[in-house]
């Protein structure tokens, strides 16, 4: 016990302590970046493309119109605005300070927003996704012809996507 304490307290074992504690703060660091080094694409599931969603609504819309009567073969074409966003969580602070004697007073605010990254992997919070706004549909079935199952056409693809009658086209 006397000869390790002889050990520690001289020069030598405190330089082999400093080697030896350096060397397990490397190793910590080493493991670190190749364990913690994933993007956030590899770590979290890639949002839906604009094409895939687009068949999806195409799809649905289609099935929709072809319950109408009157309506035959369908088509549709449905066009996004925008893709699907992230949303991650934001801590925002705010400060505000007052400066001055009675007579005067002099405000100043001022507001900070960081991105909330979550546990040691450093990267951002996800919340949710914003999904794409639809900017338009085109139908082509046979039927549209008439005025009637046109209108019918058009109303429920309007209400189905959630656009204005405007931005949907229906023709023969």
């Amino acid at each position: 016990m006397g000869r390790i304490k002889d050990f520690l307290l001289g020069d030598k074992g405190r330089k082999t302590l400093i080697i030896g504690a350096l060397a397990a703060m490397l190793l910590l660091l080493l493991s670190t970046v190749s364990c913690g080094g994933k993007t956030q694409a590899e770590t979290s599931q890639p949002a839906e493309n604009a094409a895939e969603i687009e068949r999806t609504l195409e799809k649905r819309v289609k099935e929709l119109i072809s319950q109408i009567d009157g309506v035959g073969e369908v088509s549709v074409m449905v066009t996004l605005d925008t893709v699907s966003e992230r949303v991650y969580e934001k801590d925002r602070k705010s400060e505000t300070t007052s400066e001055g004697n009675s007579d005067s007073v002099r405000k100043s605010s001022e507001n900070q927003t960081e991105v909330v990254l979550q546990g040691s992997s450093k990267q951002p919070l996800q919340i949710g996704t914003i999904q794409p706004k639809v900017r338009g549909a085109a139908v082509v079935c046979t039927g549209a012809d008439d005025p009637i199952i046109r209108e019918k056409v058009t109303y429920a693809v309007a209400k189905a996507l959630d656009i204005g009658i405007s931005r949907v086209y229906v023709t023969n």
